[in-house]
């Protein structure tokens, strides 16, 4: 059994000590296996230094398998057994490698959206409670680039620390019923005859918001596949013609691929003025939108989900992350350079 296999209730970060719980009981056979997965990843990622997973000491409820590092210095993990749980105990060095094991375990954490925990705990408007929703269910992801590679943005040629994805969505039914609700509330006074999803995350999302319409929808590939192919798939080009369309994403960064699809439905004789996403990285899309004479409409954005008013029991994310993920939006460009990092000045393509 793999660390990454096993769904995690709860998640402690204390010093240099981090805790963890499942809600199963756990084999002896399986937590071998896992103890020797958390010492192959913590010597691979977190300390290069340890040496040796020490043997098994095992009192009434609780096991023990001690770390050796090269100066003799010992750590260990720690699993108690419980009568309905299992519980885990990862002993560091420093807090710095507590803080690493921390932000690894975090991803395997059991997501279970709670929007009344939201209602309860933050004071935000609806821009922030959409991005609480968003970092409950683990939509919002962070790197910095230690534990696992940065993430790729414009065009894929730069980096970035943060990365939003939505496409998970249609795995927490309360969630997901939520933003369309919120979205067809924040879109009922616009006038549109269909909805234009773009290629591949938000086609499920533009879907179920059609259907809350009762409109015709279609999609829009991010760019064509031969010359002579169609952007468009699920509608003829006739189809189009003094149609007005929504054009629906999942989120926006530069607004480049949404400016070829407007440009291709006008092309097509099809009428647009509207464009909707659930998150705006508000690095530029809105104001190259509206230089096309669309508005852009959404649910949330990045300042929001940046907002000390989200408690970090719903962010998990650490302070350094914070401040990292606040930096490269403050100046990608000088955030690339102290990384010592190429960053690529780019123009949309035609």
């Amino acid at each position: 059994m793999k660390l990454e296999q096993l769904p995690l209730s709860e998640i402690e970060l204390d010093r240099k000590n981090v805790r963890v719980c499942t809600p199963y009981i756990l084999e002896y056979h399986e937590v071998r296996d896992l103890v020797r997965d958390a010492f192959a990843i913590y010597k691979e990622k977190i300390n290069p230094s340890a040496q040796a997973l020490g043997e098994l000491r095992r009192e009434a409820n609780a096991d023990t398998y001690p770390v050796f590092f090269t100066d003799q210095l010992v750590t260990q993990f720690n699993i108690i057994y419980d009568v309905d749980e299992t519980r885990l105990a990862f002993e560091t060095r420093t807090e710095d490698e507590a803080v690493k094991m921390y932000r690894i375990l975090r991803e395997y954490r059991i997501i279970k959206p709670n929007l009344s925990y939201i209602r309860e705990n933050l004071s935000g408007n609806l821009t922030e409670f959409v991005a609480a929703l968003l970092w409950q269910i683990g939509s919002i992801k962070v790197s910095l680039g230690d534990l696992r590679p940065l993430f790729k943005v414009d065009e894929r040629k730069n980096r970035s620390p943060i990365y939003i994805d939505v496409k998970c969505l249609p795995n927490y039914p309360a969630a997901n019923d939520f933003i369309i609700s919120q979205a067809a509330l924040l879109l009922s006074n616009l006038t549109f005859d269909m909805i234009c999803g773009v290629e591949a995350g938000s086609i499920s999302f533009a879907a179920l918001l059609a259907k809350e319409f009762a409109k015709p929808m279609f999609f829009a590939r991010k760019a064509k596949h031969y010359p002579e192919a169609s952007l468009f798939e699920g509608i003829k080009s006739h189809e189009l013609f003094r149609k007005k369309v929504l054009l629906v994403d999942d989120t926006i960064v530069k607004g480049w691929t949404k400016e070829r699809i407007i440009n291709e439905i006008r092309n097509q004789g099809g009428l647009i003025d509207a464009c909707f996403v659930i998150f705006d990285r508000e690095q530029g899309g809105k104001e190259n939108l509206e230089k096309l004479g669309v508005h852009l409409y959404s649910l949330t954005n990045r300042h929001a989900a940046l907002s000390k008013r989200i408690p970090r029991a719903i962010t998990f994310i650490t302070d350094y992350e914070y401040d990292e993920i606040d930096d490269y939006f403050e100046n990608p460009a000088e955030w690339h350079k102290r990384r010592n990092l190429p960053y690529y000045e780019l123009t949309p393509k035609k």
